[in-house]
């Protein structure tokens, strides 16, 4: 029987993953095809290859040696894959499921009306939205890519600075007022009165009447209706709404908005393209822009 290529590599992203169904979507493909090249893969060698620690899949000790060859020809081809010329099968040769996850405004407003030229460009790739409401978990490999409004402290991953969010002052009423604390305002709730948007609010009208509180942008739009009153909404939260006025000569502070994906996982083809395509449809000068903060 000649040597079980594939089964290493499954071998190798079970180990990393913990579980056959994060490695299952990682590879682009079921859970029952992970069980049978594992399957296989004992019968090759003749010996089991994985045990459950806790809730986690771990290799065997007898075949933690053949895990670290499988690490390293993972990240042989890996490189490999990085450095090749493009072609025009590129487009075809990209396959699996991109798991994304970030602040909704930003997944619903910046990210989802693009997916078309995503699909054009990779038809056989598919993209998994997942906003802030499930916290999922890069370094416990959740997800694949992460969209931050902070940089991390700590964690294996590799971080990329896109630009800065940009928030506005907008009013929902018919005729703007001359002075925006003439008129009630909806304001973010309290967990967020330390981010750089909330303290320009503090700073910049700090007699407003507020009438209501939310923790997303959505929520404070649909609270907006029917009253006049005025908000400080992400821009592409803001301008997605056309009853929505911008407000002339206010300009709240921004916030940094970063792009993780983990160590392991940033040379996977699949996850390498939909990163490289996040970047570049997100800082669109408008709603993100690469200024310096």
């Amino acid at each position: 029987m000649s040597l079980d290529w594939e089964g290493l590599r499954t071998f190798a992203h079970v180990c990393q993953t913990g579980n056959m169904t994060a490695a299952a979507r990682e590879l682009g493909v079921n859970q029952t095809t992970i069980a049978r090249r594992i399957a296989r893969l004992e019968e090759w060698l003749g010996y089991p290859v994985l045990h459950r620690d806790g809730r986690l899949l771990r290799a065997t000790p007898r075949a933690r040696s053949l895990l670290e060859t499988a690490q390293t020809m993972q990240t042989t081809v890996s490189t490999l894959l990085e450095n090749r010329p493009a072609s025009d099968n590129d487009r075809h040769a990209v396959t699996g499921i991109v798991r994304v996850t970030g602040v909704d405004a930003i997944l619903e407003h910046c990210v989802a009306p693009h997916l078309a030229s995503l699909h054009q460009a990779h038809p056989a790739l598919a993209l998994e939205l997942i906003g802030a409401n499930r916290n999922l978990s890069l370094p416990q490999r959740e997800t694949d890519i992460a969209i931050r409004l902070a940089r991390p402290e700590t964690g294996a991953f590799h971080i990329r600075r896109l630009g800065m969010l940009g928030s506005g002052v907008y009013y929902s009423g018919n005729h703007p007022p001359v002075n925006p604390c003439d008129v009630p305002w909806i304001d973010l709730d309290d967990f967020f009165a330390d981010k750089p948007e909330q303290k320009w609010l503090a700073a910049n009208f700090p007699d407003r009447t507020t009438i209501g509180y939310a923790n997303r942008g959505s929520i404070m739009v649909a609270m907006m209706r029917g009253q006049p009153c005025c908000a400080v909404l992400p821009v592409c939260v803001g301008n997605a709404h056309k009853d929505l006025k911008r407000l002339e000569g206010y300009h709240p502070d921004g916030r940094e908005v970063w792009l993780l994906t983990h160590q392991d996982k940033r040379h996977l083809p699949q996850v390498r393209v939909v990163a490289d395509w996040l970047a570049d449809v997100l800082v669109d000068g408008v709603s993100i822009s690469n200024r310096a903060p």
